[in-house]
């Protein structure tokens, strides 16, 4: 296969131990793997050396890509050229994880006494990234950055999903067969809609904004049952147990799939969680005053500083920003966003 590259040589280059040479042929399997039809089988050659179950493999192969990333990042601004790592990034992830998430099921289905009604499918978002997914019943969407979407590799009468973080579905209509997601605190059962859901782990609350269509959400604990329609929006709480229908524009909560990052009226504690996301980064707030301030803004694909900047010309603030690293066991660590007031 003329794109052929062996695990040892990703290894290597992902660790720093490369010739020029060789940082060429890591560049170019990069760029000219979406073209390569066996790609598929060479990534799961390259996951299988990972060892261990479909989970470990998973996530050596999520580190070994992002340290591949940053490495060719700094290599091209060596070379004068500069490069944004989100667009980047985003490209890498977008061609590869669903290639992993296939192989990892493949492995997992051709082992000896697996029983494929027992299995599921996970994928994951990389932090910093969004991902475009197809479903069994052709269902598609978008997860969003750190989000998790299980699944089972085929549906039966009722199709059922379950999410933790944020996505975006359509949901492809099947006569006499409901489609349910799953998250935490509650249940969205639709037939055939378009939908966003955000249900991270470290968020007070869960939300449901509907497109198009009509859902039905049920409170895991029986707290509620409400069904919502287009531009609606169901926001429950999970501490104070409270929930909220607001009517909303669907298109601001949906715009994130296609590469906008919409803060809308929100508080700077708010925002910043959706920056941490966004960009894969820590921010600390430093001034507890700071966490109510108020801005909007609408950003499409800009770097992390031209954010930041424009914050700072609407609110009384200072950031600073540290660079990426590595930790003790060779991990690239996320950058660091400290906040003040000015």
């Amino acid at each position: 296969m003329e794109n052929e590259i062996d695990h040892k040589t990703l290894l290597n280059f992902s660790r720093g131990k490369y010739s020029y040479n060789e940082y060429l042929k890591v560049k170019h399997w990069f760029l000219h793997i979406r073209e390569d039809k066996k790609a598929e089988d060479q990534l799961f050659e390259q996951w299988k050396k990972t060892g261990g179950s479909a989970t470990s493999g998973t996530a050596s192969l999520h580190s070994l890509f992002e340290k591949i990333q940053y490495k060719i990042l700094l290599e091209e601004k060596m070379n004068g050229k500069k490069r944004n790592l989100w667009q980047w990034y985003q490209k890498v992830a977008a061609i590869l994880i669903p290639f992993i998430a296939v192989s990892a099921l493949f492995y997992f289905l051709s082992k000896p006494g697996a029983v494929p009604g027992q299995s599921w499918v996970e994928l994951s978002a990389p932090q910093g990234a969004r991902i475009e997914f197809l479903l069994p019943d052709s269902t598609s969407g978008w997860l969003n950055s750190g989000a998790k979407l299980k699944y089972p590799p085929a549906f039966g009468a009722h199709r059922k999903v379950e999410l933790t973080g944020e996505a975006f579905f359509k949901v492809s209509h099947r006569e006499h067969s409901g489609f349910t997601v799953s998250v935490p605190d509650m249940n969205i059962n639709v037939l055939g809609t378009q939908f966003n859901v955000s249900a991270y782990s470290n968020e007070t609350g869960s939300e449901v904004v509907l497109k198009k269509g009509k859902v039905e959400v049920k409170g895991k604990t029986g707290a509620f049952i409400q069904t919502l329609l287009p531009g609606e929006k169901l926001t429950y709480n999970h501490e104070s147990k409270s929930l909220r229908i607001s009517k909303v524009d669907a298109n601001l909560y949906t715009a994130w799939t296609k590469g906008y990052l919409v803060i809308d009226n929100e508080s700077l504690a708010e925002a910043a969680k959706k920056l941490e996301r966004w960009y894969n980064v820590e921010i600390s707030i430093q001034d507890v005053a700071l966490k109510s301030l108020r801005f909007k803004g609408t950003f499409n694909q800009e770097p992390l500083e031209e954010v930041l900047r424009f914050i700072a010309m609407t609110t009384p603030i200072v950031y600073k920003i540290e660079r990426k690293g590595y930790d003790s066991n060779g991990i690239l660590t996320k950058r660091q966003v400290t906040i003040k007031l000015r």
